[in-house]
């Protein structure tokens, strides 16, 4: 039996037996509402008879089985009131519940707050963050990067479909400037088996997105902000599954199990994932006419392009205990296989080239809060073995028709490769908070970083004169990045203050060249190393119950990563030239609630950067990380969110930043100087609408419909001349002056869907249309995404 097909057994399975044992005791359906709105109460955890659960978007739960007679039933959410009382079921009965609850005052951290979600808590602190909730729309037949690309400021940028690694941009920052968490630790170490095209959207509780500014507890060198991927920590007794698939031959499939003993002292749970995507959309590409001999234009399908991904997680953790809050030992392992269609530009077909990554990484985290909570503990540890492969190997090659020549030589691309890359990788992660007095708190955050990469390639470069394969000699990187802040509040908390310290050291050696070169000698290995200060100041005043501004400021640096130092042995070759990047960073932002239904924010942002990193290519089918032209520039993104009534929701959001080069002194590209910054979109804007019905059909059912629409505006491939930019206000009309090869034109996405919510809502059924309008979707370096798709999904909760 193949993995595919155990995997589907097992999920069978598992809701079977499950299933078979809920059945032995009748259910408590229980709703949870505020009582002053009657507004759902999401993440509500609701306990009878030692069984827990969380409420849904629509605030409810059910609890299954709870056997006739007398029981305790306890409520507890952020910002109400503890809520206890007696329930008494009959008989095997499917007893329905309706309970409200009532806000109270609670002290969170330093700060007491009233009501407050964590949606809110996210979205009201000093430091700005966007707070996406992924478990709303979970039953969604959406993807992580869809649902990103909604937001304010965030452009998911993705070369191909699923599985193709995703680049996201925030306030005009890319690339490795954006740093990546999963609940506050950075996953750099799990390579591509955290990638936001195949992270299913179950695994998460929500995703909170800083721009500029990250708060200490995420400790990185970031430029331009984070992505913090927040998990359910809550460990309850549950079990669910999905089944989603898709045009172009894409499904996927998902499994999330846990248990908790009934004193809530020692839970378990296993999550697994795969995906899999032939990606074989149509693509407009160039191949020379067999009767002309000329470039013509084809819409052809992608013919190697397809995607495997599996992933499991497995953990045990031991809670509530005195020396302990959680200790959790927790075991990841993910496996993948990309097919390669093309280099980095859609210039050559590719047939065979193909590359693999997988890992197995176990982690434990430690909790401990002392001194009546005053002192909280957080360490984390991990180590892994990130095995990575490419497979060029073909004597011959493809054309975009599929057809193959052959040739003695081996390698589609320029580079033939038979390479197999080991890194060792050490994360160790410490945080430290004191609460010094009820408005003021300490916090001292280190996270070390260690990577040993090494390996071999039959077919790769030697050391000159030798037979010493360039490969197997280790490379090293190392990296600390320690944080200290002191927050404060004032005013009766009105007023609140972060100031952050941030020290940044690294290092790293291995041997610099472009693997285009045979000459490769003992005087191209490179020693690196450097260390840095950077400070933050991030402060909010809150001007009413309902609106609040607030601004920061930084200065800080971007040191260079292992995969810019030492490339990813597919295209991305070696530079150890590169110096870090600095930057002055400032943001200003206005947000309120101007009515009940109706919110608006308001945010603008200043970037003075020097040494911008950006992947460029160069000799095809290469690229390289390089430092580019200074940067500055300045920007303003609006949200909007109009609720027309209890079940009518519209949204709108749109970003125009303008991000120029700077200090250039070379005669030769002086014309440089106040042009845009090549390969990014300056101006995109989103609009949706949502509706939604309950007891459409029968008791406790839930239809959600939704539609969304985003525009974003001609950006370009190279730097081009200021004076051949469209004109009009804030040059939004009209196209540039130049060759429309290099021109990545206006494009629009319309998508829109439903999922309907049954059985309870245990069972959802979603569905969705992507690209409705069916255009041409480009993004890095011009290459198209899919066009028209179908998605629909099945999820079956208990």
């Amino acid at each position: 039996m193949d993995i595919k097909k155990g995997l589907i057994l097992s999920y069978i399975l598992l809701i079977s037996s499950y299933s078979a044992w809920a059945q032995q005791g009748g259910s408590v359906t229980v709703q949870v509402l505020d009582q002053t709105t009657r507004i759902p109460i999401t993440s509500a955890t609701v306990t009878i008879a030692d069984i827990a659960g969380s409420t849904n978007q629509a605030g409810s739960v059910t609890l299954t089985p709870i056997l006739a007679g007398q029981h305790q039933i306890h409520i507890q959410a952020l910002g109400y009131e503890l809520f206890g009382d007696v329930i008494t079921k009959y008989s095997e009965e499917n007893l329905e519940l309706i309970i409200s609850m009532k806000e109270s005052s609670k002290l969170i951290e330093t700060v007491t707050v009233e009501g407050r979600t964590e949606n809110q808590r996210v979205k009201q602190a000093p430091i700005r963050s966007i707070f996406i909730d992924t478990r709303a729309v979970s039953a969604q037949a959406t993807s992580l990067t869809d649902l990103m690309n909604r937001s304010t400021g965030i452009r998911i940028r993705q070369n191909g479909g699923m599985g193709n690694r995703p680049e996201i941009s925030i306030n005009g920052f890319q690339g490795k400037a954006i740093k990546y968490f999963k609940d506050g630790i950075p996953i750099d170490y799990m390579g591509d088996g955290y990638n936001l095209s195949s992270l299913p959207v179950e695994m998460l509780d929500h995703i909170e997105v800083y721009k500029g500014v990250l708060p200490v507890s995420l400790g990185a060198d970031a430029l331009g902000g984070a992505i913090n991927l927040v998990s359910n920590s809550k460990v309850t007794n549950r079990l669910k599954g999905y089944y989603e698939m898709g045009s172009f031959g894409t499904y996927r499939i998902g499994l999330l199990a846990s248990m908790v003993t009934k004193d809530q002292k020692w839970g378990y749970g296993a999550e697994l994932y795969h995906n899999y995507a032939k990606n074989d959309y149509k693509a407009l590409v160039y191949e020379k006419n067999p009767e002309t001999s000329n470039l013509d234009p084809y819409r052809l399908p992608m013919f190697h392009n397809a995607y495997k991904h599996y992933l499991a997680e497995v953990y045990a953790s031991v809670k509530n205990r005195r020396w302990t809050d959680e200790l959790r030992l927790s075991v990841v392992g993910f496996d993948l296989l990309k097919e390669q269609q093309h280099p980095a530009l859609m210039t050559d077909a590719y047939g065979a080239l193909h590359s693999k990554q997988n890992t197995i990484l176990p982690s434990l985290r430690y909790k401990w809060s002392a001194l009546d909570n005053k002192l909280r503990i957080d360490q984390y540890t991990s180590f892994n073995i990130l095995q990575s492969q490419r497979i060029d190997t073909l004597h011959g090659k493809y054309d975009w028709f599929g057809n193959f020549t052959p040739r003695s030589t081996p390698g589609e691309s320029r580079l033939p490769s038979e390479s197999k890359v080991d890194e060792k990788q050490w994360l160790i992660r410490t945080n430290l908070s004191y609460l010094l007095s009820p408005t003021s708190k300490i916090e001292l955050n280190h996270v070390f970083t260690a990577v040993n990469r090494s390996g071999k390639d039959p077919l790769g470069p030697r050391l000159q004169n030798t037979d010493i394969d360039l490969l197997s000699l280790t490379s090293h990187y190392r990296k600390d990045v320690l944080g200290l802040s002191l927050e404060n509040s004032f005013l009766d908390e009105r007023l609140q203050n972060q100031l952050i310290g941030k020290y940044y050291k690294y290092r790293a050696s291995g041997y610099q060249n472009t693997w285009l070169s045979v000459d490769i000698t003992e005087k191209d290995q490179r020693n690196i190393s450097g260390s840095y200060w950077g400070i933050t100041e991030a402060i909010k005043y809150k001007l009413s119950s309902n609106s609040l501004i607030r601004a920061s400021a930084e200065y800080t640096y971007r040191l260079p990563e292992r995969e810019e130092l030492f490339g990813n042995n597919v295209f991305v070759v070696p530079n150890f030239e590169l110096n870090p990047e600095k930057s002055i960073n400032l943001n200003v932002g206005l947000q309120s609630a101007i009515s009940q239904n109706l919110s608006a924010e308001i945010n603008t942002f200043y970037r003075n950067t020097k040494g911008v990193i950006l992947l460029i290519p160069i000799q095809a089918p290469n690229t390289q990380y390089q430092n580019q032209e200074d940067t500055k520039g300045y920007g303003v993104d609006l949200d909007l969110a109009y609720r027309i009534s209890k079940n009518y929701k519209l949204t709108g959001n749109a970003t125009w930043q303008n991000l120029r080069l700077n200090g250039i002194t070379d005669a030769q590209h002086t014309w440089k100087n106040d042009a845009r910054l090549r390969n990014t979109p300056y101006f995109f804007t989103n609009a949706g609408a949502s509706a939604k019905y309950e007891h459409l059909f029968m008791q406790s059912d839930l239809l959600d419909i939704f539609v969304h629409y985003n525009f974003m505006r001609e950006f370009y491939l190279e730097t081009i001349p200021k004076d051949l930019e469209p004109g009009g206000f804030l040059g939004l009309s009209g196209s540039a002056k130049l060759n429309s090869d290099l021109i990545i034109p206006n494009q629009h996405l319309l998508n829109a869907g439903f999922t309907y919510g049954f059985y309870n809502r245990q069972i959802h059924l979603g569905a969705e249309i992507r690209n409705i309008l069916n255009k041409d979707v480009y993004d890095y370096y011009r290459v198209q995404r899919p066009g028209r798709s179908f998605h629909i999904k099945l999820t079956y909760q208990l």
